[in-house]
């Protein structure tokens, strides 16, 4: 069950969220920032993600920015003291504080020591033998040598198109109500999408004049 101080997003959990940043076989997650990476964990295992390609996108999309502005999900400076829950089944996710999330993702995993068996360690081993350097990139493990590769730039428009479809007129005024108090989230946000308009129009004026 989830924690009864966690706080639902008003966004369901993007479907193409979990093969992005290379979560599977687990049925809850969390998100945050730690040691200058965008990183998930499911209670037993932790990796490393792409932060252009998919955590930035995300968590700074319109439709969660300003729901996510109270929280600390963790900086090059800080430690989280919150993160994001996904639930891979409900397709829902939730914001609650670190420690919380983490103790919950614990729960999967009652029967399991947290100490890799010898066969668990081979497989890791072999799981990082056979991931091609294609595969490295896609997970944001180079990310600091280049940007991300061809596909994961396809699957970062496909996750920001799929966000873009949740923006409602009610959302939008939102945000113009809290960037005309002075909210520097609101106003960033407001930005962001005025400038993906105005590119979208000169490439439709492009489109047009060909």
């Amino acid at each position: 069950m989830i924690g009864t101080h966690f706080i639902e997003l008003p966004v369901p959990m993007p479907p193409m969220l979990p093969s992005m940043i290379g979560v599977s076989n687990t049925q809850y997650f969390a998100l945050y920032y730690q040691g200058s990476k965008a990183t998930w964990s499911n209670g037993r295992a932790m990796a490393t993600f792409s932060y252009y390609a998919a955590y930035a996108p995300l968590i700074e999309h319109i439709t969660l920015a300003i729901h996510l502005d109270p929280y600390n999900l963790g900086s090059d400076d800080e430690m989280p003291e919150h993160a994001i829950l996904c639930d891979t089944v409900s397709r829902k996710m939730y914001v609650g504080t670190y420690k919380e999330i983490d103790h919950f993702l614990l729960q999967q995993h009652p029967n399991e020591s947290p100490a890799l068996s010898e066969q668990e360690f081979k497989e890791a081993v072999k799981a990082v033998e056979n991931m091609t350097l294609e595969q490295m990139q896609k997970l944001g493990m180079f990310e600091m040598f280049g940007s991300t590769n061809p596909q994961a730039r396809q699957q970062t428009i496909e996750l920001v198109q799929w966000l873009d479809q949740q923006i409602t007129e009610e959302l939008i005024q939102q945000y113009i109500q809290l960037a005309n108090r002075g909210n520097w989230t609101a106003i960033t946000a407001l930005d962001t999408l005025k400038r993906r308009i105005s590119e979208a129009k000169e490439h439709q004026q492009q489109l047009e004049s060909n």
